[in-house]
């Protein structure tokens, strides 16, 4: 509980609901007529059980293909997604997934991060997931639910995201966080959808997994001591944070801007299917930073 104290005192004047909620301000808030609670996993998984009340948008509904890899998708596509799932500019949104795998935990961050980069900060992601719901005692049903449309506006917010050529021109500058498994970072191995192995100079290694136990959010006194203590960030410098191709790095943002209070974070979208791909962008390798 004190967890959530602590971070629901983050969040005040800045967002409307804490960033991170547990199962039980789940279950005390489930009926509120402002929330919409948003299952970012698989229709597979969806229709398996989801938490009552949920509606289903796989991450598929927030990214596109450009070139080799996946961004997030425009403002006309997010708005009517958004719509779609019943988000007006009051609502309260609940993201969570079925932590299927890695890359299902990390979903709700992703799409986080969409939202607010589209102008909706009044969003959290559910601690454990739908795991966390299911050991708390939480209702888990299989009839779909069908919200009301909303009338959310997408408004995108520049500073929440960073393009190559702005990386290029943040090397040495800003603080880069690689939110990779260390031994890809380090280079000493190479990942099958990349032509490069190693790490954008002068980037930090920070794996997102350290930043859980299990399936649920470490105390945020750990992550200030791992993330401020330990790799010396300052809360109010500009960092870029970047991974493999959006999804893990998404998950770096979210700490650091929404748990943690970072205020200057961007996140690299295209990440490394992006920049390992090319032949006119540095790598560095087998050195910690």
């Amino acid at each position: 509980m004190k967890k959530y104290i602590l971070i629901i005192l983050t969040a005040v004047a800045v967002y409307a609901m804490p960033p991170l909620v547990d199962a039980q301000w789940l279950k005390s808030h489930i009926d509120d007529k402002d929330l919409v609670i948003v299952d970012v996993s698989s229709k597979k998984l969806y229709e398996k059980g989801h938490i009552q009340g949920s509606v289903n948008s796989p991450i598929q509904m927030w990214r596109k293909k450009a070139g080799d890899h996946l961004v997030v998708k425009d403002s006309a596509a997010i708005e009517k997604e958004m719509r779609r799932l019943g988000i007006s500019k009051d609502s309260k949104v609940v993201l969570y997934s079925h932590h299927d795998n890695g890359k299902d935990t990390l979903k709700p961050a992703y799409v986080l991060w969409a939202m607010e980069y589209h102008g909706f900060k009044n969003s959290a992601i559910l601690d454990g997931g739908i795991v966390g719901w299911k050991e708390s005692g939480g209702k888990i049903i299989k009839d779909s639910a069908k919200p009301k449309s909303g009338n959310f506006v997408a408004k995108r917010d520049e500073s929440l995201v960073a393009d190559l050529n702005e990386v290029k021109s943040s090397i040495g500058v800003s603080v880069l966080i690689d939110a990779r498994p260390p031994i890809y970072y380090f280079g000493a191995e190479k990942q099958k959808v990349l032509a490069r192995a190693g790490h954008i100079p002068t980037a930090k290694s920070y794996f997102w997994r350290f930043s859980f136990k299990g399936d649920y959010i470490k105390n945020r006194s750990v992550l200030k001591q791992m993330l401020e203590d330990g790799l010396e960030l300052d809360p109010k410098k500009p960092i870029i944070t970047y991974c493999t191709g959006g999804l893990e790095t998404s998950m770096n943002f979210f700490i650091l801007h929404r748990l943690l209070g970072f205020e200057k974070v961007r996140l690299y979208d295209a990440s490394m299917k992006e920049w390992a791909n090319r032949e006119d962008t540095p790598m560095r390798k087998y050195r910690w930073e």
